[in-house]
């Protein structure tokens, strides 16, 4: 993947937050943060927290006296989280790389982390890194994406992107949908270090009141739209249309609906 493939900049955080959120994230980010249970006094490190929606789920459920450690590595995603929450709060922003995390050995209660497994380039790396600082009998808790065939809004909008440019495809969508396999990520967690594997697949139905917010959300709140100005003879306005235009023959002119599956692991580093 080139830069732009997976670079949330420029206006991409407010459509992301304002559209992409309340579609496909926001029901999945609250059964997230609901599978935390941390005592007073511990800590959450929370990895790609993107705009911060399971930031916000975290912060209602758990007591103040837990803090809650944020990070991403894409500083505009991270500062749009941190603007949702004032300074007296029990939580730290930085930047980090899931990869190659700056804390230290057995810090966090708790790990977890929202559909971003897919774009970790080292999936085993960054699995070997929150086991480092996770403490012993802690739990890694993330979710995936299900592939296109459970996910029918995202393989509508995917064939329609790949229409734009027939002999250099953009295939943004390919990455977020295409990592589902769980036997393979079950292995690499046992890899890494981890034990106690529990697995939920997640059904449920992405809601959004036209077309025209599914296509904004899906184009102007991913990198999508990046590399869309980056090709030659390819309009933002009009990819928005296109994708516009495809949802609505399928789907309707009125509020839209299609199913969405996500799957969820729950791991816990061995005492």
């Amino acid at each position: 993947m080139d830069k732009s493939s997976i670079a949330f900049t420029g206006t991409i955080p407010e459509y992301y937050d304002k559209y992409f959120v309340p579609i496909i994230f926001e029901e999945y980010a609250e059964n997230l943060a609901g599978r935390v249970s941390i005592p007073d006094g511990g800590n959450v490190l929370e990895i790609a927290a993107g705009t911060g929606v399971a930031t916000k789920h975290l912060r209602d459920k758990l007591s103040p006296n837990v803090q809650l450690v944020i990070t991403d590595i894409n500083p505009s995603m991270l500062e749009k989280a941190k603007s949702k929450f004032s300074d007296d709060e029990n939580m730290i922003f930085q930047k980090e790389d899931a990869s190659n995390l700056s804390f230290a050995d057995n810090s966090f209660d708790t790990i977890i982390s929202q559909f971003s497994m897919m774009f970790f380039p080292d999936k085993l790396s960054s699995l070997i890194e929150a086991k480092r600082v996770l403490k012993l009998g802690g739990k890694y808790i993330f979710n995936i994406w299900d592939s296109f065939e459970h996910n029918h809004v995202a393989e509508t909008i995917h064939e329609t992107v790949l229409r734009l440019s027939p002999n250099n495809p953009i295939k943004f969508f390919d990455v977020p949908y295409s990592y589902y396999q769980i036997d393979e990520i079950k292995r690499i967690l046992y890899e890494a270090g981890f034990g106690d594997i529990t697995i939920s697949v997640l059904p449920r139905v992405s809601k959004a009141p036209d077309a025209k917010t599914v296509a904004k959300a899906f184009i102007e709140g991913s990198p999508v739209s990046l590399q869309i100005i980056d090709y030659e003879g390819l309009e933002l306005a009009d990819a928005v249309n296109k994708v516009e235009r495809a949802i609505s023959k399928k789907y309707g002119t009125g509020e839209i609906e299609g199913k969405m599956q996500a799957i969820v692991f729950e791991a816990t580093l061995p005492n």
